[in-house]
């Protein structure tokens, strides 16, 4: 055993090479068979997505906010847990169809849907009430996601969501390294990690201060920016596998509340759709 370890680590970059080689035929084979479309009800919104998670319906945070507003707006729908390999045209793992045509990421899905079909989750809020809840949507989403981000997929050395996802260990440094590179491009990743961690916990002060005793971001009703504060939220609360960003969320606890009275609002199947620390299929 320790020679094949030995070898492995002097030969690294060429199975790493291979292994890249290997992952990019094997997603081109799946991608060109997966070209026959499928025949989906009318009226009908295809939610194109990862696999259901452990602890929470999604290990990403976009499907979930997607799925909570496809719940929230009473739109039917029916999930494909295939977007691993069949992603959208913009590369993400959620998109959707309705009715043959396509839209990817989950907020550009949103707003098609809303246009489409004539929806609107906020007519009841202030133009001043809308603009506060966007705002803290577009902190989550664009700030405090990527720092989320590297806690999971750079900073966790135990590597705990892996074991989830269920790739070959070699991937996983392949992984590493994009995220990496991912995150120093969007500007977070050039941070040190304790000034990261320092971002997370200021990020949680604030969210927690703003919501203070209220039900929902806006009151006593949710708005459509609860759907993608509470997809970002919920990766602290399920899937945070025992991390700092998971310890410093549940020392919040309206926070905690406001992702159970999220769930008991638009998730009452809650537990069919995950995986229960992967013992079982999720049925839903």
């Amino acid at each position: 055993m320790e020679d094949v370890k030995t070898f492995m680590v002097a030969h690294l970059k060429e199975i790493c090479g291979a292994a890249v080689i290997g992952f990019t035929v094997m997603v081109v084979y799946k991608r060109c068979k997966r070209k026959i479309k499928k025949s989906y009800p009318r009226n009908t919104v295809i939610h194109h997505t990862i696999p259901r998670g452990p602890f929470a319906p999604s290990l990403t945070p976009f499907a979930l906010k997607l799925e909570t507003y496809l719940r929230m707006a009473k739109v039917p729908y029916q999930n494909e847990f295939d977007s691993v390999v069949n992603r959208s045209s913009k590369g993400k793992l959620t998109w959707i169809e309705y009715n043959g045509e396509e839209v990817a990421d989950s907020e550009f899905c949103i707003k098609f849907i809303n246009k489409t079909l004539n929806i609107d989750l906020d007519k009841d809020f202030t133009d001043e009430e809308k603009a506060i809840a966007y705002s803290f949507q577009k902190v989550a989403e664009e700030y405090f996601y990527w720092a989320l981000f590297l806690q999971r997929w750079v900073y966790d050395e135990e590597g705990e969501v892996f074991k989830y996802i269920k790739i070959p260990w070699i991937f996983r440094k392949i992984g590493k390294r994009g995220a990496i590179k991912q995150a120093q491009a969007q500007g977070i990743g050039r941070h040190s990690q304790e000034e990261v961690q320092t971002l997370i916990f200021e990020c949680l002060q604030n969210f927690s201060s703003f919501l203070g005793k209220k039900k929902f971001l806006l009151g006593e009703k949710p708005c459509q920016a609860d759907c993608a504060v509470f997809g970002i939220l919920s990766q602290c609360y399920w899937h945070g596998f025992g991390s700092f960003t998971e310890q410093e969320f549940k020392k919040f606890e309206n926070l905690c509340s406001y992702c159970e009275r999220m769930k008991a609002e638009f998730w009452p199947d809650w537990d069919d759709c995950i995986t229960h620390d992967d013992t079982r299929e999720a049925t839903k």
